[in-house]
């Protein structure tokens, strides 16, 4: 191996580590704008689910039953009915 062919192979690699050591910056950045959007998602995908769940309990509490459930639970009774807790 000649002295020109050894020098321009040391300056290939020297240059290549340079280009990988300044390249490590953005691939940092990279990594914590990924971080930050999955955690995002995440906290998307939650508060989806949990909205879904409330929309459920909505639709539940406001349907004909759903009334009719919350009133007996607070001792209501329709006419001609005896709560079962009561005696005659």
């Amino acid at each position: 191996m000649s002295k020109k062919t050894a020098m321009s192979v040391a300056f290939v690699a020297a240059a290549a580590c340079a280009g990988l050591y300044l390249s490590r910056g953005p691939w940092l950045a990279y990594r914590d704008q990924k971080q930050k959007a999955d955690s995002a998602t995440k906290e998307m995908l939650k508060a989806e689910q949990d909205k879904a769940e409330l929309l459920r309990e909505r639709a539940r509490i406001e349907s004909s039953r759903g009334q009719e459930e919350a009133a007996r639970a607070i001792g209501y009774v329709k006419k001609g009915e005896v709560p079962l807790n009561q005696e005659r």
